[in-house]
């Protein structure tokens, strides 16, 4: 038995919401300008600008669809919550860079887009949304490879990454608690269950697909998280372990 279809008339505000903050996560996209100057070399600095241009389409589509389900024209901020969840690591270490980004970050996006896909009963929002994810997964691929090429054979990037990733996913869990009676109470049923339903499963699934780039058993760790996420802050000296020197161009 399929999900109950998200329609215009009872779920307005709710796509408005998320089309709103597709356009923050696109104009984050565009900081890709400050990972150029990490780029290993002109092949990846090439894809860098390529998607640079994706980006700015993919603000133009959603600014689109939001205009078309909103009920007003200006574009709500988004809460301090979502902001920091999305905000970029570009310009840092482009292994870290394209691991957070692109591996890890639009895969959550991806995930969200296709839940859509398949739920919301309006062939416009669809066709749009099917048209941004054949460039959302192209993004990914190209962060997949790029993360294996600069985990190599390293134990320690492998363990650095997958800490990495228990940061994201524990700022998602929080987000979701913090907001599920929210979700609840303001948005129909068939909206909250998909919501809850998304997480639940999107979590599973990138959890799995995550632990399989980086090569590691799919299991959480505090002190990993927090060890991690302190080498991420504070750049200990064992961070030369992770850089790639540059290609001669």
């Amino acid at each position: 038995m399929g999900r109950a279809k998200l329609t215009l008339e009872t779920d307005r505000e709710l796509l408005a919401f998320i089309f709103a903050r597709f356009i923050d996560g696109e104009f984050t996209g565009l900081k890709e300008g400050y990972a150029l100057n990490r780029a290993p070399n002109l092949e990846a600095a090439d894809f860098l600008a390529r998607q640079i241009r994706d980006e700015i389409r993919h603000a133009n589509m959603y600014r689109t669809l939001y205009e078309y389900t909103a009920a007003t024209k200006k574009i709500p901020p988004s809460p301090r919550l979502l902001t920091l969840i999305m905000a970029p690591v570009t310009g840092r270490l482009w292994l870290e860079h394209c691991f957070l980004d692109k591996a890890l970050g639009e895969r959550w996006v991806l995930c969200l887009m296709e839940t859509l896909i398949e739920t919301v009963d309006d062939r416009k929002i669809v066709n749009h949304l099917k048209a941004i994810a054949k460039d959302e997964r192209t993004h990914i691929a190209f962060g997949e490879e790029q993360t294996r090429a600069g985990i190599g054979q390293s134990a320690f990037r492998r363990f650095y990454l997958w800490g990495l990733y228990l940061r994201v996913d524990f700022a998602l869990a929080l987000a979701f608690r913090l907001t599920r009676s929210l979700i609840q109470k303001r948005y129909s049923t068939a909206a909250a269950a998909l919501l809850t339903d998304f997480f639940s499963d999107a979590r599973a699934r990138i959890r799995r697909e995550i632990a399989e780039l980086v090569g590691v058993p799919a299991r959480n760790s505090l002190w990993q998280l927090f060890i991690c996420q302190l080498i991420f802050l504070i750049r200990l000296p064992c961070v030369g372990w992770l850089r790639n020197p540059r290609k001669t161009f």
